[in-house]
């Protein structure tokens, strides 16, 4: 998943997807046309669509900060938090592990929605004080926010798996049962339950009180199901996985690319004789980066001759290179987030080896055909 990267804190790269931009605008877009002008006092025209841009970047500034109660309190817990992903459904914080034990799951969990019901009493105690009616229209936007905070919070305590209410049920399941696993399994059917719930509250409210509101119910419904089988999918990757290190796995000895062969050696000495998708580049014994069959697809093809591999790579400073001793899921994160299929292991500048995607998946594969 790609994204924009907005800022970072404390360390965390806040990233913004692609479609974070169409809910900001669909925000805008019924605040404007359909909640300012029905509040008290009504709110039209320019007003409106002005307060409408300052209520929806107020809505995602107070996602951001419930996702980085999250964020916080896992970094404190001793998990790596590389970044938070805001997208469509709202925000995510990024962990690079599961927590370590079930209290550790039910402070990481339980700080979103404390911190959305407090952001619904600061915003309702803003109102109370008259401040925001300095300006037209200012009470509507603060007495939204925290309305809007509040049922966010309760949202999130609904008992699925990824919902925190989830990640909490699936923590007292934990200490319950001693198994991380089982317990995933079970939150995450309680979260396919609530995802149907949700679907079909959406199509009563589509198709009995035809109201289009029903299709977001729907979606965000679907979406749930879908995350709480990916979510437990990962953690059974995560589980057959575990123990591996990258030395074990990756490919000896490596086919390297001299930095200074041209792309129409590139083509004829590598692509058309090794099925591989990417090459790592060498600058003598060093490793230089990586180029990849898509960057020499890039170039038209009159110009391969006299065009150097070093001019299309992808350099080594912007490669995150693998270590003999990393975990082999570390790794597999590494090249998902990188999107790449494979990756150099260097060891002093030296690649010693190379591991690929298909590896890690093949002996994923293995792992659980010998389980089961």
């Amino acid at each position: 998943m790609r994204g924009y990267s907005l800022m970072q804190i404390a360390g965390i790269r806040v990233l913004i997807d692609p479609s974070w931009l169409f809910i900001f605008f669909m925000v805008v877009w019924s605040l404007g046309t359909f909640y300012f002008p029905g509040t008290q006092p009504p709110v039209r025209g320019a007003g409106a669509w002005i307060l409408s841009v300052v209520a929806a970047l107020l809505l995602f500034a107070s996602v951001l900060v419930h996702e980085l109660s999250h964020a916080l309190l896992a970094k404190r817990a001793g998990i790596a938090v590389p970044r938070i992903r805001l997208f469509l459904f709202g925000g995510v914080s990024e962990m690079a592990s599961e927590p370590q034990s079930p209290s550790a799951e039910v402070r990481i969990a339980a700080a979103g929605p404390l911190t959305s019901f407090g952001l619904a009493a600061l915003f309702f105690a803003l109102s109370l004080t008259g401040l925001p009616s300095i300006v037209y229209g200012g009470r509507n936007v603060t007495d939204y926010l925290a309305g809007i905070n509040l049922l966010l919070g309760l949202f999130n305590l609904l008992p699925g798996f990824p919902l925190d209410g989830g990640r909490i049920l699936r923590a007292w399941l934990w200490s319950r049962r001693g198994n991380l696993l089982s317990a995933t399994r079970t939150a995450g059917r309680a979260g396919s339950f609530v995802g149907f719930a949700l679907m079909g509250l959406g199509l009563l409210q589509l198709v009995g009180a035809h109201n289009l509101g029903g299709i977001w119910m729907i979606l965000i419904g679907l979406f749930l199901h879908q995350a709480a089988g990916a979510s437990y999918e990962t953690l059974v990757l995560r589980d057959a996985l575990s123990g591996f290190s990258v030395r074990r796995l990756m490919t000896q000895p490596v086919i390297t690319v001299p930095e200074h062969a041209s792309l129409e050696e590139l083509a004829q000495d590598y692509f058309f004789r090794y099925p591989r998708g990417s090459f790592p580049v060498a600058s003598g014994d060093l490793f230089a980066g990586m180029v990849s069959l898509e960057q020499l697809k890039s170039v038209p093809r009159d110009e391969w001759v006299r065009t150097p591999v070093r001019r299309i790579m992808t350099p080594a400073a912007s490669v995150t290179p693998l270590a003999p001793d990393d975990d082999v899921v570390t790794a597999l994160e590494a090249m998902v987030r990188g999107d790449a299929g494979r990756l150099p292991v260097v060891v002093g500048g030296r690649i010693v080896g190379i591991l690929s995607r298909r590896d890690v998946m093949q002996l994923f594969k293995i792992r659980s055909d010998l389980v089961s």
